[in-house]
């Protein structure tokens, strides 16, 4: 059987409310010649179902997996690629849709054999009133400055809008499962530290999905996940050594920040692991002492 050219992998998670919309943004697809890998990550809905009567409707080759337990996204994404025939490799979570020439568009920059990573632009819409929030664009000015633009975090790319080789994905290890949050920018610092080529398409052919109270509920852990990306990358030459070093500042303080509350003993570590990039500046050190107070407090009272 002849290999699709473009392997499409979403990874599942209670996802029956959102998918068939999805996959019908798959099925309009202009560009064709795709297979289609759902991997569900250990929940029990009707995401199965609703595979199985997308297969019946289309075709192209169709694969449901599933997790028997839960292993986060990471680990997901990976057990669909890993799962993947086709040379290149086509991101798409089960809550995001495409434009009708998504993957038409990133398939015009494939015949370049320098080009190992595509993405588009993003369009970010509000869940619930399907209003348009943001655009996420890289400007040319963001081009020219990457992958400083990228490691500084100015240079966002959505997963959904990723098209990339599979050769790169096996080159780097694929995505790290230890990340529970930002994977995503995980990933591409490590493809773009291969010199991989990074392209954008010019056009902003993904719909990315935003849940309101999806930063609320996980901040701490995704301010740590963040800062720990960024001390993961302090040797990345290709960098200036400055901006490492603040940005890896700045992420442990944010952390702190938000970990005070509730947390003061972890936070008052993250203001120490800032201190270590920026020694003794005022404001870390203030955070720093009001953690160490409220932990204090804390423990006397206890």
């Amino acid at each position: 059987m002849k290999s699709p050219f473009i392997s499409i992998c979403i990874p599942a998670y209670r996802a029956e409310r959102y998918l068939p919309a999805t996959l019908e943004s798959v099925r309009a697809q202009s560009f064709t010649d795709w297979e289609l890998i759902v991997t569900e990550d250990g929940s029990r809905d009707s995401t199965e179902d609703i595979v199985r009567e997308f297969a019946r409707t289309v075709e192209q080759p169709v694969r449901y997996d599933r997790h028997a337990h839960n292993l986060g996204l990471p680990a997901t994404r990976n057990t669909g690629i890993a799962a993947a025939r086709g040379e290149w490799i086509a991101l798409l979570d089960s809550d995001d849709v495409w434009t009708t020439a998504h993957l038409e568009t990133a398939a015009t920059f494939t015949t370049d054999a320098s080009i190992e990573f595509i993405h588009s632009g993003s369009v970010l819409f509000d869940s619930d009133s399907g209003r348009e929030l943001e655009v996420r664009a890289p400007t040319p000015q963001m081009i020219g400055d990457f992958p400083c633009s990228l490691f500084n975090g100015i240079y966002t790319i959505q997963p959904s809008s990723v098209v990339m080789r599979r050769r790169l994905w096996e080159d780097v290890g694929g995505f790290d499962p230890t990340f529970r949050y930002v994977e995503d920018r995980e990933m591409w610092i490590r493809c773009a530290r291969t010199g991989a080529r990074f392209i954008y398409t010019g056009l902003n052919t993904c719909l990315y999905r935003r849940h309101a109270s999806a930063l609320s509920r996980h901040g701490v852990a995704m301010a740590l996940a963040s800062a720990r990306v960024y001390e993961k990358n302090l040797d990345w030459e290709a960098v200036p050594r400055r901006l490492r070093e603040t940005r890896a500042a700045d992420a442990w303080l944010a952390a702190g920040r938000i970990a005070l509350r509730s947390d003061p003993a972890s936070a008052r570590s993250f203001f120490s692991r800032s201190l270590r990039h920026r020694a003794l500046k005022p404001a870390v050190c203030a955070y720093w002492l009001a953690a160490a107070v409220m932990n204090f407090t804390r423990v006397k009272a206890a």
